[in-house]
């Protein structure tokens, strides 16, 4: 016999309800290094942010790398995305859509008073440098899409 109420809708339908799309770019610069921001709270990640109205998700990708890095980014290969789920320390449920973005150079000017510091690394000091395990997953799975296309 189920315990849950039939007018109480399940936690996952709830979560579902609740979750907010995202955009963010994993960003290659010249020689394969990789864009990571370090926010105030001292933890590194990948420029991301929320879709606003009348843009796409590639659009929010890099808008959000140009107003939370100051780079200026492109992507070759827009249909090819990478998706992460999460909670935010807030409680909300995020699903962010990824985009493979490249940069001429790695000069960054990190603007966005969330972060206190940016830059370009190589790839195996990135996976050092990620706080989150789901955005070193992420970063894995780009890089082997990446040997596999080339």
């Amino acid at each position: 016999m189920s315990r849950r109420r039939p007018d109480r809708p399940s936690r996952a339908r709830d979560a579902a309800a609740s979750t907010v799309a995202g955009a963010g770019g994993v960003v290659f610069g010249p020689g394969g290094k990789v864009l990571l921001l370090r926010h105030g709270s001292g933890h590194w990640v990948f420029p991301k942010g929320h879709v606003e109205l009348g843009e796409t998700q590639l659009q929010a990708a890099l808008r959000e790398v140009a107003e939370e890095a100051g780079v200026r980014a492109h992507c070759d290969h827009p249909k090819r995305t990478w998706t992460t789920y999460y909670r935010n320390p807030r409680g909300v449920y995020r699903l962010i859509t990824w985009f493979r973005c490249e940069a001429e150079d790695t000069a960054t000017n990190v603007t966005e008073e969330a972060f206190v510091a940016g830059g370009f690394y190589p790839p195996a000091e990135a996976f050092e440098l990620l706080t989150h395990r789901t955005d070193r997953d992420l970063l894995r799975r780009v890089l082997n899409e990446g040997e596999r296309s080339a």
